[in-house]
């Protein structure tokens, strides 16, 4: 994991893992890359590595609450087996 995102991750006390797509081979694969650069998107993936919900619109001021907000969410709700927008 780069640098910038470590210190992204301990400065907000993220309690789960990053991926980094310097190869831009992942988001091929999940339709977000753009010509200069890839459109800023969060895939929330549950222990058993299915997708259970996608964040469309990234607020940089709040996505660290909100991802988190949305983790524990779904961490207390026994619905993760689903996609939601």
């Amino acid at each position: 994991m780069p640098g910038a995102l470590r210190a992204f991750k301990s400065k907000f006390n993220i309690p789960f893992h990053f991926l980094s797509d310097a190869k831009k081979e992942i988001g091929k694969k999940y339709g977000v890359n753009r010509i200069l650069f890839s459109a800023r998107k969060t895939f929330l993936i549950d222990e058993n590595g299915i997708l259970i919900y996608i964040i469309d619109h990234v607020n940089l001021n709040t996505h660290p609450r909100d991802v988190l907000a949305i983790f524990e969410a779904e961490k207390l709700s026994d619905q993760s087996n689903y996609i939601k927008e």
